[in-house]
Formats: C-alpha cells, structure tokens, sequence
C-alpha cells in the first residue's frame, strides 16, 4: 500500500512542477509562432523608419489583485497571498508567451489594476510597482529593441461618472503611461489608440470632447498608411454575435448602466451603436484590436461596405 502512495505521491509532485515551473520554461513554437516572412534584424530605428516587419504582441487586461478584487481585508495575509500567486502567473506567462519570441513592440490594452480608479495614490504606486515587476518594464524601457505603448481601461481610470468627477484620476494615470488618446507608427502602419470609456460620455464633457476631436484630427489624411484602431472597449456588435472557435467562455451582450439623475455612464460591455458607426466612418480601419471581454472574439463589422476584423483579446 505504501509503494502505491508514493508511486501517486510522486506523480503529483511532477504534474505540480510541470504545471507551475517546466511549462513555462518551454514556450512551444509550434503553438504559437511569428507569421513565416523574412524579417529584417529587429531595432528600434527599423521600428521608427517603417521596415516592413515589425512583430508585434498584444496584452490586456492583467487587473492586478488589489482590496477591491475580494471580500478580504487590506494587507491581510490572504490577500498578499494571492496576490503573490496571481502576479507569480502573469509573470511567468508573460516571460514564457511574449517576451521568449522578441516582440518589437508590446502594446497594452488597458485595464492594469482591478480597482485603479478607486486606488489612493500609495495603494496605486504600490500597484504600480507590482505590475512593473511582473512585465519587466524597467528593463524593457531600457531596451532600445523593444517598444511599449499604453491604452487606458476602465478599471484604470473609470467611466464617464467617474473621470468627469475626478481628473486627477486621469491625469496620474497619463503621468506613468502617457497620453489616453494618440497615433503611433510602426511598420508602414498607422495605430490609433482612443479612450474608448469616454466616447459615449456627454458631448460637451471636456474628455469625450477631446477624444472625438483627436479622432477627427487623426482620420483626416484617409490615403495614408492602413490603419488598425486600438480601444480597450469592443465595439458595438448584437447580442449573441458569435465570437468564433477560440472563445472558451459564453457570449457577453451589452449592458450600459448610467446614474440615474445625469445619465452619465458608470459601465458598458460594448461602445454604443452609434459612436461605433461614426468612428468607423472616421478611422476606416483595417483592423481593430480591443480588450475589456477577457476572453477572444472576432468579429466583422461593416465600414463604408467594407468588412473589417475586430479581435477582443483575452486576459493574459
């Protein structure tokens, strides 16, 4: 009977190594792999000077576990707890799936802390400093091979309820991560990035303002490089559209919750079917990448007649 306990005993101890140690040590090239081209070596001017091939990997939504992820007390021992293994995860996974194959550039879609909005300033530096370690950032800010670039969620600095009342919420956020709204090159393509928690806000508020002002401003030149439009935010697509073979979770339909007295939105699954319409006549983009869903969905949204891929991303 013993040899049988430790016969068990020791197949437990490797399933429980593989699964937290090798299987990360091992990225499986035959799982996820570049697109066969010939790629000019990778640097930071090629980046910048429009080589053709640029590899790029998408990240989103890591929310990082904080007081307002659980039911337990701040600083307890059960909640550092899991924290420490959740971030021990992202990082390893990180490591093994993204930085193992030599991306160009990193982008982030937004949704970094659980609770970002609602974080004082130490609990957010602590934040902060946890998700710097978990993505490497200050070696990779260092790296002149490698380039970051920054969406904003909604659990980064709210909806419209929230940031209309709290700037400084915003404005802390854009201090580590840059600007909310902003148009990078890379390759012979053009990238816009947009807040997409503010576009369905109040037409005069000063960021849903802004926001539509910088994709006018952005979509003016429609011959230039193609575009792919980044938004943490999905847009609009009917309840039940299928999202394709790779999700592994039931289909989310909209929801939009406003306050009850200004009618500002205080959460959305999806941007309105108007705004989308509109930035997609604005952007014409010829493809989209968004978060915010956690789980992947493609999807085919019509742009002046023409079709255009939407991919959400699912949590790292």
């Amino acid at each position: 009977m013993w040899k049988l306990s430790v016969f068990l005993s020791i197949i437990w101890a490797v399933n429980l190594l593989y699964g937290e140690w090798f299987a990360f040590l091992i990225p499986s090239p035959s799982t996820c792999s570049w697109p066969h081209l010939q790629p000019p070596s990778s640097s930071l001017n090629e980046v910048e000077n429009g080589s053709d091939y640029v590899k790029i990997a998408v990240v989103a939504d890591p929310q990082l576990m904080d007081k307002t992820s659980l039911p337990l007390a701040p600083k307890s021992l059960a909640l550092e707890i899991v924290q420490f293994y959740t971030d021990l995860y992202m990082r390893r996974a990180f490591v093994s799936s993204v930085l193992a194959f030599n991306p160009d550039v990193v982008l982030f879609l937004g949704d970094y802390f659980d609770g970002g909005y609602i974080l004082s300033d130490q609990e957010w530096e602590e934040s902060l400093g946890r998700f710097k370690h978990i993505f490497d950032l200050n070696m990779l800010r260092k790296n002149p091979n490698i380039k970051l670039y920054y969406i904003s969620g909604n659990h980064d600095i709210g909806y419209e309820n929230v940031n209309s009342r709290n700037p400084e919420i915003v404005k802390r956020h854009e201090r580590e991560f840059g600007a909310t709204n902003f148009k990078v090159t890379l390759g012979k393509v053009d990238f816009i990035a947009i807040d997409s928690q503010t576009l369905d806000g109040h037409p005069q508020g000063k960021l849903t303002s802004e926001t539509w002002d910088f994709v006018k401003n952005a979509s003016q030149d429609i011959y230039s490089n193609p575009r792919v439009l980044l938004t943490h935010i999905p847009l609009y697509r009917p309840d039940f559209t299928p999202c394709g073979p790779h999700r592994s979770s039931p289909i989310v339909n909209q929801r939009i919750y406003r306050d009850g007295q200004n009618q500002e939105i205080w959460y959305q699954n999806y941007v309105t079917k108007n705004s989308t319409e509109v930035l997609l006549d604005l952007v014409r983009p010829a493809l989209i990448l968004s978060g915010h869903d956690h789980d992947q969905c493609t999807v085919t949204h019509m742009s002046k007649n023409v079709p255009v891929t939407e991919g959400s991303c699912s949590t790292l």
